[in-house]
């Protein structure tokens, strides 16, 4: 999945860290069993602990090439002098044909790319 992403809202420091929020405004995805596009509207709650380590919280809307909408949130933690980015994605759908997404459990890898935001998705099995 890849994101593209609005101008930061700068919220500040809070009694968790400091939160940043960054607008989703589109994006794509493709995999084995659904690809299709990331809908504007989304966004992604970012909060820096005081020991650098970060917590995302990611929401967004997928539309699958036939037309399918899919709520998308997750979870993660990002540690950048470590290299790491780990996510737990979780989905819903009312669409028959994609009802294996509740189902499963999947973890997201992440990369901060010049071109905005990757993640590699993959199933639990």
């Amino acid at each position: 999945m890849r994101l593209a992403t609005a101008a930061t809202e700068d919220i500040g420091a809070t009694p968790r860290g400091t939160l940043s929020i960054f607008p989703v405004t589109g994006g794509s995805f493709d995999g084995d069993r659904l690809r299709g596009r990331v809908l504007a509207g989304g966004g992604d709650w970012v909060t820096t602990k005081a020991d650098g380590v970060i917590e995302v919280d990611l929401r967004v809307t997928l539309e699958t090439d036939d037309g399918v909408l899919i709520h998308m949130t997750f979870t993660g933690v990002r540690d950048d002098g470590h290299e790491y980015f780990r996510t737990l994605p979780r989905f819903e759908t009312a669409a028959p044909q994609y009802a294996f997404l509740h189902r499963l459990l999947a973890v997201g890898i992440g990369e901060i790319r010049d071109e905005g935001p990757v993640h590699i998705i993959e199933e639990v099995l």
